[in-house]
Protein backbone atom coordinates (compact mmCIF):
# COMPACT_ATOMS: atom_id res chain seq x y z
CA UNK A 1 0.00 0.00 0.00
CA UNK A 2 1.54 3.61 -0.61
CA UNK A 3 2.14 5.70 1.84
CA UNK A 4 1.02 9.28 1.85
CA UNK A 5 3.84 10.86 1.39
CA UNK A 6 4.49 8.42 -1.84
CA UNK A 7 1.08 10.14 -2.96
CA UNK A 8 1.70 13.39 -2.44
CA UNK A 9 4.97 13.17 -3.62
CA UNK A 10 3.33 11.30 -7.24
CA UNK A 11 1.19 14.09 -7.71
CA UNK A 12 4.14 16.43 -7.61
CA UNK A 13 5.69 14.95 -9.74
CA UNK A 14 2.72 15.12 -12.07
CA UNK A 15 1.84 18.58 -11.88
CA UNK A 16 5.48 19.19 -12.94
CA UNK A 17 5.82 17.26 -15.57
CA UNK A 18 2.18 19.08 -17.12
CA UNK A 19 3.38 22.05 -16.46
CA UNK A 20 6.37 22.04 -17.91
CA UNK A 21 4.74 20.94 -21.11
CA UNK A 22 2.63 23.75 -20.99
CA UNK A 23 5.29 25.69 -21.09
CA UNK A 24 6.99 24.31 -23.78
CA UNK A 25 3.54 24.45 -26.00
CA UNK A 26 2.64 28.61 -24.91
CA UNK A 27 6.08 29.39 -24.75
CA UNK A 28 5.67 31.32 -21.79
CA UNK A 29 2.91 33.22 -23.22
CA UNK A 30 0.35 36.00 -21.83
CA UNK A 31 -2.76 36.32 -22.68
CA UNK A 32 -4.84 39.63 -22.39
CA UNK A 33 -8.14 39.79 -20.72
CA UNK A 34 -10.99 43.01 -21.40
CA UNK A 35 -13.72 42.91 -18.71
CA UNK A 36 -16.69 43.90 -19.23
CA UNK A 37 -19.60 45.35 -17.19
CA UNK A 38 -23.28 44.31 -18.35
CA UNK A 39 -25.49 47.43 -18.58
CA UNK A 40 -29.29 47.08 -19.57
CA UNK A 41 -31.09 49.82 -22.19
CA UNK A 42 -34.29 50.43 -19.46
CA UNK A 43 -36.50 51.14 -22.46
CA UNK A 44 -36.80 47.60 -23.64
CA UNK A 45 -34.30 45.50 -21.50
CA UNK A 46 -31.59 44.60 -24.31
CA UNK A 47 -28.19 44.02 -22.93
CA UNK A 48 -25.16 45.43 -23.50
CA UNK A 49 -21.76 45.44 -22.52
CA UNK A 50 -18.89 48.32 -21.40
CA UNK A 51 -15.70 47.85 -21.47
CA UNK A 52 -14.05 47.97 -17.78
CA UNK A 53 -10.37 47.05 -16.53
CA UNK A 54 -8.06 44.93 -18.08
CA UNK A 55 -6.17 41.55 -16.89
CA UNK A 56 -2.73 39.65 -18.05
CA UNK A 57 -3.14 35.72 -17.37
CA UNK A 58 0.00 33.43 -18.58
CA UNK A 59 -1.38 30.08 -20.01
CA UNK A 60 -2.02 28.37 -23.72
CA UNK A 61 -4.22 28.71 -26.22
CA UNK A 62 -6.32 25.71 -27.92
CA UNK A 63 -8.72 26.02 -30.70
CA UNK A 64 -10.41 24.72 -33.38
CA UNK A 65 -11.97 27.03 -36.12
CA UNK A 66 -14.24 26.28 -38.99
CA UNK A 67 -16.49 28.51 -41.70
CA UNK A 68 -20.35 28.52 -40.84
CA UNK A 69 -23.02 29.52 -43.43
CA UNK A 70 -26.78 30.50 -43.06
CA UNK A 71 -28.79 32.49 -44.84
CA UNK A 72 -27.99 36.00 -43.10
CA UNK A 73 -24.35 35.72 -42.37
CA UNK A 74 -21.27 34.02 -43.44
CA UNK A 75 -18.79 33.74 -40.58
CA UNK A 76 -15.31 32.37 -39.11
CA UNK A 77 -16.15 30.39 -35.83
CA UNK A 78 -13.78 28.99 -33.27
CA UNK A 79 -14.07 26.94 -30.22
CA UNK A 80 -11.37 27.65 -27.71
CA UNK A 81 -9.17 26.24 -24.35
CA UNK A 82 -7.51 28.20 -22.73
CA UNK A 83 -4.84 26.30 -20.15
CA UNK A 84 -3.49 27.84 -17.03
CA UNK A 85 -1.47 26.88 -13.96
CA UNK A 86 -3.29 28.25 -11.30
CA UNK A 87 -6.91 28.92 -11.23
CA UNK A 88 -7.97 32.31 -13.16
CA UNK A 89 -10.09 33.66 -9.39
CA UNK A 90 -11.14 36.78 -11.27
CA UNK A 91 -13.58 34.07 -13.28
CA UNK A 92 -14.61 32.51 -10.25
CA UNK A 93 -15.45 35.47 -8.16
CA UNK A 94 -17.15 37.07 -11.77
CA UNK A 95 -20.07 38.89 -10.73
CA UNK A 96 -23.21 37.74 -13.28
CA UNK A 97 -23.32 41.43 -14.41
CA UNK A 98 -19.63 41.08 -15.46
CA UNK A 99 -17.61 39.15 -17.95
CA UNK A 100 -13.94 38.66 -19.48
CA UNK A 101 -12.95 38.30 -23.33
CA UNK A 102 -10.05 37.81 -24.53
CA UNK A 103 -8.16 38.55 -27.98
CA UNK A 104 -6.04 35.77 -29.88
CA UNK A 105 -5.08 36.39 -33.70
CA UNK A 106 -8.31 37.33 -35.50
CA UNK A 107 -10.95 36.20 -33.21
CA UNK A 108 -12.54 37.82 -29.96
CA UNK A 109 -13.49 34.79 -27.18
CA UNK A 110 -15.71 34.42 -24.22
CA UNK A 111 -15.81 32.13 -21.74
CA UNK A 112 -19.49 29.71 -21.06
CA UNK A 113 -17.58 26.93 -18.53
CA UNK A 114 -14.61 25.56 -16.97
CA UNK A 115 -14.23 21.33 -17.47
CA UNK A 116 -12.07 18.70 -17.60
CA UNK A 117 -10.62 19.72 -13.93
CA UNK A 118 -8.22 17.05 -12.85
CA UNK A 119 -6.84 18.24 -9.03
CA UNK A 120 -3.81 16.15 -9.31
CA UNK A 121 -2.73 17.41 -12.98
CA UNK A 122 -2.88 21.15 -11.40
CA UNK A 123 -4.04 22.84 -14.73
CA UNK A 124 -7.62 24.58 -15.26
CA UNK A 125 -9.41 24.51 -18.41
CA UNK A 126 -11.87 27.09 -19.59
CA UNK A 127 -14.02 26.78 -22.82
CA UNK A 128 -15.75 29.65 -24.73
CA UNK A 129 -16.31 30.26 -28.90
CA UNK A 130 -15.35 33.31 -30.90
CA UNK A 131 -17.72 36.58 -30.80
CA UNK A 132 -20.01 36.14 -33.66
CA UNK A 133 -19.89 39.67 -35.88
CA UNK A 134 -23.61 40.18 -35.48
CA UNK A 135 -23.34 40.27 -31.66
CA UNK A 136 -20.34 42.20 -31.57
CA UNK A 137 -22.13 45.80 -31.39
CA UNK A 138 -23.38 44.83 -28.20
CA UNK A 139 -19.69 45.57 -26.65
CA UNK A 140 -19.59 48.91 -26.84
CA UNK A 141 -15.60 49.54 -27.52
CA UNK A 142 -14.75 53.32 -27.98
CA UNK A 143 -15.77 54.72 -29.95
CA UNK A 144 -19.00 53.19 -30.44
CA UNK A 145 -21.91 54.85 -29.11
CA UNK A 146 -25.45 54.45 -28.16
CA UNK A 147 -28.33 56.67 -28.29
CA UNK A 148 -30.09 55.92 -24.80
CA UNK A 149 -32.96 57.87 -26.36
CA UNK A 150 -34.21 55.19 -28.83
CA UNK A 151 -35.94 51.44 -28.20
CA UNK A 152 -34.28 48.55 -30.49
CA UNK A 153 -37.07 46.28 -30.52
CA UNK A 154 -39.49 47.07 -32.95
CA UNK A 155 -42.93 45.45 -30.75
CA UNK A 156 -45.24 46.04 -28.14
CA UNK A 157 -41.85 45.29 -25.27
CA UNK A 158 -41.91 48.53 -23.88
CA UNK A 159 -45.91 48.06 -23.23
CA UNK A 160 -44.95 45.17 -21.07
CA UNK A 161 -41.97 46.35 -19.12
CA UNK A 162 -44.18 49.04 -17.84
CA UNK A 163 -46.43 46.91 -16.09
CA UNK A 164 -43.09 46.21 -14.11
CA UNK A 165 -44.76 47.82 -10.04
CA UNK A 166 -47.99 48.99 -12.10
CA UNK A 167 -50.82 50.91 -10.15
CA UNK A 168 -54.24 50.53 -11.34
CA UNK A 169 -55.25 54.48 -11.48
CA UNK A 170 -58.23 53.57 -10.32
CA UNK A 171 -57.74 51.00 -8.11
CA UNK A 172 -57.97 47.20 -8.08
CA UNK A 173 -54.83 44.40 -8.75
CA UNK A 174 -51.46 45.81 -9.12
CA UNK A 175 -48.75 44.15 -10.37
CA UNK A 176 -45.88 42.79 -8.22
CA UNK A 177 -44.26 40.27 -10.86
CA UNK A 178 -41.12 41.79 -12.36
CA UNK A 179 -41.15 41.10 -16.27
CA UNK A 180 -38.15 39.95 -18.06
CA UNK A 181 -37.47 40.42 -22.59
CA UNK A 182 -37.55 36.65 -23.44
CA UNK A 183 -33.92 35.43 -23.60
CA UNK A 184 -32.50 38.25 -21.23
CA UNK A 185 -33.36 37.35 -17.96
CA UNK A 186 -31.27 37.47 -15.23
CA UNK A 187 -29.12 34.75 -14.59
CA UNK A 188 -29.99 32.12 -11.21
CA UNK A 189 -33.20 34.30 -11.24
CA UNK A 190 -34.91 33.05 -8.29
CA UNK A 191 -39.24 32.70 -8.73
CA UNK A 192 -41.13 34.75 -8.65
CA UNK A 193 -40.85 36.36 -12.09
CA UNK A 194 -42.20 36.68 -15.46
CA UNK A 195 -40.78 36.35 -19.03
CA UNK A 196 -42.52 38.30 -22.69
CA UNK A 197 -42.20 36.68 -25.32
CA UNK A 198 -43.04 38.24 -28.54
CA UNK A 199 -44.16 37.22 -31.97
CA UNK A 200 -45.15 37.41 -34.79
CA UNK A 201 -46.25 41.12 -34.99
CA UNK A 202 -48.30 41.46 -38.04
CA UNK A 203 -49.55 44.80 -40.12
CA UNK A 204 -53.25 45.49 -39.22
CA UNK A 205 -53.13 48.55 -40.71
CA UNK A 206 -52.27 48.70 -44.91
CA UNK A 207 -50.25 52.01 -44.84
CA UNK A 208 -47.89 53.18 -42.50
CA UNK A 209 -48.84 56.99 -41.36
CA UNK A 210 -46.67 59.47 -39.97
CA UNK A 211 -47.80 61.81 -36.85
CA UNK A 212 -47.81 65.44 -36.11
CA UNK A 213 -43.89 64.59 -34.52
CA UNK A 214 -43.03 63.08 -37.61
CA UNK A 215 -43.35 59.23 -36.20
CA UNK A 216 -43.43 56.35 -38.74
CA UNK A 217 -46.99 54.64 -37.02
CA UNK A 218 -49.07 51.99 -38.07
CA UNK A 219 -51.46 49.92 -36.31
CA UNK A 220 -50.13 46.43 -35.90
CA UNK A 221 -50.83 43.39 -33.22
CA UNK A 222 -48.38 40.89 -31.84
CA UNK A 223 -48.89 37.65 -30.77
CA UNK A 224 -47.58 37.51 -27.25
CA UNK A 225 -46.74 34.44 -24.91
CA UNK A 226 -46.06 35.32 -21.28
CA UNK A 227 -44.17 33.00 -18.75
CA UNK A 228 -44.87 32.89 -14.81
CA UNK A 229 -42.55 31.48 -12.32
CA UNK A 230 -42.85 30.67 -8.50
CA UNK A 231 -46.59 32.11 -8.29
CA UNK A 232 -49.91 30.34 -7.23
CA UNK A 233 -53.10 30.58 -9.30
CA UNK A 234 -54.42 33.22 -7.30
CA UNK A 235 -51.53 35.29 -8.19
CA UNK A 236 -51.57 34.60 -11.51
CA UNK A 237 -54.69 35.16 -11.94
CA UNK A 238 -54.21 38.53 -10.41
CA UNK A 239 -51.75 39.46 -13.18
CA UNK A 240 -53.84 38.95 -15.78
CA UNK A 241 -56.64 41.14 -13.94
CA UNK A 242 -54.04 43.97 -13.59
CA UNK A 243 -53.34 43.78 -17.65
CA UNK A 244 -56.71 44.11 -18.41
CA UNK A 245 -56.85 47.01 -16.11
CA UNK A 246 -54.02 48.54 -17.73
CA UNK A 247 -55.42 48.08 -21.41
CA UNK A 248 -58.42 49.57 -20.19
CA UNK A 249 -56.52 52.83 -18.02
CA UNK A 250 -54.01 53.78 -20.92
CA UNK A 251 -55.46 52.51 -24.34
CA UNK A 252 -52.07 51.53 -25.02
CA UNK A 253 -53.10 47.62 -26.02
CA UNK A 254 -56.36 46.45 -27.21
CA UNK A 255 -56.66 42.85 -26.46
CA UNK A 256 -57.83 40.71 -29.71
CA UNK A 257 -58.68 37.29 -27.83
CA UNK A 258 -59.95 36.06 -24.85
CA UNK A 259 -56.85 34.45 -22.73
CA UNK A 260 -56.24 32.41 -20.02
CA UNK A 261 -54.22 31.15 -17.26
CA UNK A 262 -52.60 28.00 -18.35
CA UNK A 263 -50.58 25.27 -16.23
CA UNK A 264 -46.96 24.35 -17.85
CA UNK A 265 -44.81 21.42 -16.63
CA UNK A 266 -41.30 22.04 -16.05
CA UNK A 267 -39.44 19.57 -14.28
CA UNK A 268 -36.05 18.20 -12.46
CA UNK A 269 -35.32 14.81 -12.02
CA UNK A 270 -33.56 15.19 -8.99
CA UNK A 271 -36.32 17.05 -7.41
CA UNK A 272 -39.00 14.49 -8.65
CA UNK A 273 -41.46 17.55 -8.70
CA UNK A 274 -42.77 20.12 -11.33
CA UNK A 275 -42.29 24.02 -11.51
CA UNK A 276 -44.79 26.17 -10.52
CA UNK A 277 -44.74 27.46 -13.78
CA UNK A 278 -47.85 29.15 -15.46
CA UNK A 279 -48.41 30.27 -19.33
CA UNK A 280 -51.04 32.83 -20.63
CA UNK A 281 -51.02 33.90 -24.65
CA UNK A 282 -52.26 37.60 -25.82
CA UNK A 283 -52.99 38.78 -28.75
CA UNK A 284 -52.67 42.61 -28.48
CA UNK A 285 -53.15 45.78 -30.93
CA UNK A 286 -51.47 48.51 -30.74
CA UNK A 287 -50.18 52.18 -32.32
CA UNK A 288 -46.02 51.67 -32.77
CA UNK A 289 -46.12 55.72 -32.59
CA UNK A 290 -47.87 54.86 -28.74
CA UNK A 291 -45.01 52.72 -28.10
CA UNK A 292 -42.32 55.08 -29.23
CA UNK A 293 -44.07 57.69 -26.37
CA UNK A 294 -44.09 54.97 -23.48
CA UNK A 295 -40.76 54.28 -23.92
CA UNK A 296 -39.68 57.59 -23.35
CA UNK A 297 -41.66 57.34 -20.08
CA UNK A 298 -39.28 54.69 -19.32
CA UNK A 299 -36.60 56.37 -19.71
CA UNK A 300 -37.89 59.04 -17.71
CA UNK A 301 -38.82 57.01 -14.72
CA UNK A 302 -36.70 53.87 -15.05
CA UNK A 303 -32.88 54.49 -16.17
CA UNK A 304 -31.65 55.04 -12.71
CA UNK A 305 -33.50 52.30 -11.69
CA UNK A 306 -32.94 49.28 -14.93
CA UNK A 307 -29.52 50.01 -15.73
CA UNK A 308 -27.15 47.10 -13.49
CA UNK A 309 -23.39 49.12 -13.52
CA UNK A 310 -21.79 51.68 -15.18
CA UNK A 311 -24.02 53.85 -17.78
CA UNK A 312 -24.41 53.35 -21.19
CA UNK A 313 -21.77 56.23 -23.56
CA UNK A 314 -23.45 58.78 -24.55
Amino acid sequence: MAQITEVVSDANQLKSVLRAGLETLDLNSTVTFQKYNQVILPLDGYVFWVPDTVMTVKGSFHYAEDIQQSADETVGFASVVFTSECEITDFALLSQQSIFIATFGNFRFAFSRQDNFYAAAGLWHYMGHSIYPALASQLLDPPVTLDKTRAIVSNSLPFWLQLNGYQPIYGGFGNSVTLYPAYEVAQNMKPPYGVVDINPTDAIQAVPLFTLNEYHTQLVRDRVVITLYGLQNNECLNFQDCVNQYSLDTDNIGLMNMPVMKDAQRTQVELQTIAMKKVIEYEVSYYQSNSIAVAKQLIKAATYNLIVSTDIPS
